[in-house]
């Protein structure tokens, strides 16, 4: 009878042990998740950031490249004449505006891709809230059946006691009996 109790006693404190390492896992879990959270939430910021400035130096350098190129046209034009050095000028102007043009219209598909990943981001940080949320809903489920866990912990302890102290009664009890039988 002492094998069969002791017996359930320990598989009880094993399955109690697993549970503890389990919940402990899921709470760290649930922490790596949230810190994965706050690193994506601040490299969506950090983006959102470099774009703007970009943006802001692109549209200030190609405005002040076309205005340059349109005085020096019209300069020429009032001058009369036009020497190679001017020439030259004018079209490295243009081809500079050109690749200006072409960066601008890179620029322009980068911020609104940029844009587009940007939602989708937003959309993305919104489901991790969700879910971060649901896990602190799961974790304060887990607590409380830890709790419940640990009590039934000590119940079954207490259980183990009585059951420790109603065999040693026994073993005192069957050795009296044996004295008696003895004598």
């Amino acid at each position: 009878m002492h094998f069969i109790c002791s017996f359930f006693a320990e598989r009880k404190d094993a399955e109690l042990e697993r549970k503890d390492a389990e919940l402990a896992e899921q709470a760290a879990l649930s922490k790596q998740r949230d810190a994965m959270l706050e690193k994506h939430v601040l490299k969506l910021e950090e983006k959102t950031d470099e774009v703007e400035k970009d943006s802001e130096e692109m549209g200030y350098g190609f405005a002040e490249l076309k205005k340059l190129a349109a005085e020096l046209e019209k300069h020429s034009e009032e001058m009369g004449t036009r020497d190679l050095k001017l020439e030259r000028l004018a079209a490295k102007l243009e081809h500079q505006t050109k690749e200006l043009e072409k960066q601008h219209s890179q620029f322009q598909r980068h911020f609104q891709n940029m844009y587009l990943s940007a939602g989708k981001q937003k959309k993305m940080v919104t489901k991790l809230e969700e879910h971060c949320e649901w896990m602190v809903r799961r974790n304060v489920k887990l607590e409380a059946a830890a709790v419940k866990v640990g009590q039934q912990a000590k119940e079954s302890e207490e259980q183990k006691s009585e059951l420790k102290e109603r065999h040693e009664e026994m073993a005192e009890q069957t050795e009296a009996v044996v004295v008696e039988t003895e004598e």
